[in-house]
């Protein structure tokens, strides 16, 4: 996964200068119950928003849970439209120079609600919802692995060539609970 040096600048900047409070660590057992909230950032590939769609219930949410959805107005279109569902959607003109969001407003919004887990299902690298995942206080963040992972997310998984997307697509679901 290849990551624009400017976008390693942005990180390097926040990690120096940011005081970011540590996440409390979370254990994960056979006992445990799952999350009660989760944040979703959306692919912006066509191919991953085809087997993505599965896992977004727009038309019979999972009751219980408050489910949060983030992507790029650009790939909005990919995913089913419902007024049961709420799509938070990002332009171009609320990304800085780095690809960052920007917009204070689109950041009250998502942070409005406090989320239990994010995951990040870009398989490939996306500068906005990386460095969201990265300034955002969730305990759990899954997401796929990159020379940043380890500096975003508190689990990774591996995007194997020759394994399908739905297996990790099924991990996630299992790790956060919503499948047994």
């Amino acid at each position: 996964m290849e990551i624009p040096i400017r976008f390693k600048l942005l990180l390097f900047w926040k990690r120096m200068f940011n005081d970011k409070p540590k996440t409390p660590q979370i254990k994960i057992s056979k006992d445990g119950k799952g999350v009660s909230s989760i944040l979703f950032f959306l692919p912006e590939k066509r191919e991953d928003a085809k087997v993505v769609n599965y896992l977004i219930k727009a038309d019979n949410p999972i009751p219980g849970y408050t489910i949060g959805y983030v992507c790029n107005e650009k790939s909005k279109f990919y995913y089913p439209n419902s007024s049961k569902v709420k799509i938070i959607t990002y332009k171009d003109d609320d990304l800085n120079y780095f690809g960052a969001i920007k917009s204070e407003d689109l950041l009250d919004q998502i942070r409005s609600i406090q989320y239990d887990a994010l995951v990040d299902l870009n398989t490939s690298f996306c500068a906005a919802t990386s460095m969201l995942a990265f300034e955002l206080d969730i305990p759990l963040k899954i997401g796929f692995n990159s020379i940043i992972a380890n500096e975003t997310y508190t689990i990774t998984l591996e995007r194997m060539e020759n394994t399908f997307l739905e297996n990790n697509f099924q991990l996630i679901e299992r790790l956060v609970g919503l499948k047994n």
